[in-house]
């Protein structure tokens, strides 16, 4: 009886079968880690609007005018060195005006605008779509900022000290006044309640960069909180009951009594803009740590500093806007709608390119920037 014969693939075909089912493994583990983000990043379930309703405003922009736009919760103003035009949240032309200034700046908290003349003197808050006051400086600007309230905290460029800070009521009355002595404030903000200050001032004497972060009561001489640092704070925001102090590479986080509860670390990334949602700071950065390929991403953090989520773009990002619990940015020519986790919930499909958008009254209605005005977004039914 003849012995059986066993066959016995070539060498070649084994490796060949090894990389075809290496490589079917691999498929399949991306194709798992892809789902997993996108079901527990962006959300299980994403409304697609392909139609929703934009209206477009009824004003021209004159040629050869370069203007800026800023959206309070009730006004959007044009501005420029020659002309201002302000909007009501029903897209009315309610007035064009001159604010006389060369380099006009503008900020905004809540209703109130605050204008103010880069290097000149001349202040303007707005309240809405009226004009408040007007305040007219002995010492050139450097930057200014308004409260929810009116109270604007301005910063000047002084004459013995390197700079003064100064408090004024909505009347356009000064209530405070402290000077820097040798340290160049580069940030202030005011409190809700119209009596605290924080400024990032910055000391170069060593040759470094070492930053001041000074808490003030308007009532008290002397600050209550002087934390120095070795990173540069650029922006000093107020949001609900905390301060942020927001750097180049990390965010802290200080609760009103000026201690640091928090520290948001960003380490190698490039940020790109920033977004307050409720108790949440939602910060949007180049590139992306999850998504190959992916051109921005978008982290929300808690007020300890903590990371809660994140989303990824794809496309182009061009701007970041949030009120309540509700986040805007786009992804290309489509509107993202996350919650202030970044978990995706809705997309607006809306055909039209956009310079920039904010939250116009409430989180059902927004107001687009277009290259040739406006437009009108309904977010919500």
């Amino acid at each position: 009886m003849s012995s059986p014969i066993f066959y016995k693939p070539k060498t070649s075909h084994r490796i060949l079968w090894a990389i075809a089912i290496t490589i079917i493994v691999l498929i399949i583990i991306l194709a798992a880690v892809f789902l997993a983000i996108w079901f527990f990043g962006n959300g299980s379930e994403v409304k697609i609007d392909s139609n929703p309703k934009v209206t477009s405003m009824d004003f021209e922009l004159e040629p050869g005018i370069h203007y800026e736009s800023i959206v309070s919760n009730s006004a959007l103003f044009f501005y420029s060195a020659e002309n201002t035009k302000v909007i009501n949240t029903n897209g009315e032309l309610i007035e064009e005006t001159s604010l006389k200034m060369t380099r006009p700046v503008a900020t905004v908290k809540g209703d109130y605008t605050i204008f103010f003349d880069l290097g000149g003197r001349n202040i303007s808050v707005y309240n809405k779509t009226k004009l408040a006051s007007e305040i007219a400086l002995e010492e050139s600007i450097i930057l200014a900022s308004v409260n929810e309230n009116g109270y604007a905290v301005i910063v000047t460029k002084g004459t013995q000290h390197k700079c003064a800070v100064s408090v004024y009521s909505p009347s356009g009355e000064e209530l405070f006044k402290w000077n820097s002595g040798n340290l160049s404030v580069v940030a202030a903000d005011i409190a809700k309640n119209n009596k605290d200050i924080t400024v990032a001032a910055i000391n170069t004497d060593e040759g470094t960069i070492k930053t001041h972060i000074i808490m003030f009561n308007v009532a008290k001489e002397k600050p209550f909180t002087n934390d120095l640092y070795e990173n540069l704070y650029s922006v000093i925001r107020y949001s609900d009951s905390y301060v942020y102090c927001i750097g180049s590479n990390e965010t802290r986080i200080y609760n009103s009594y000026g201690k640091c509860i928090g520290t948001a670390v960003y380490e190698n990334r490039d940020l790109l803009s920033y977004a307050f949602s409720e108790d949440y700071l939602i910060m949007a950065f180049s590139g992306s740590s999850t998504v190959m390929g992916a051109t921005s991403e978008i982290k929300s953090y808690n007020s300890k500093g903590e990371e809660v989520g994140s989303f990824s773009c794809a496309q182009k990002f061009d701007f970041l806007s949030a009120k309540g619990n509700t986040v805007v940015l786009n992804n290309g020519r489509t509107i993202s709608v996350l919650n202030n986790h970044c978990q995706e919930s809705k997309q607006l499909n809306l055909g039209v390119d956009l310079k920039d958008f904010a939250f116009f009254g409430s989180q059902k209605k927004g107001v687009g920037i277009t290259a040739a005005g406006a437009v009108l977004i309904q977010l919500k039914s």
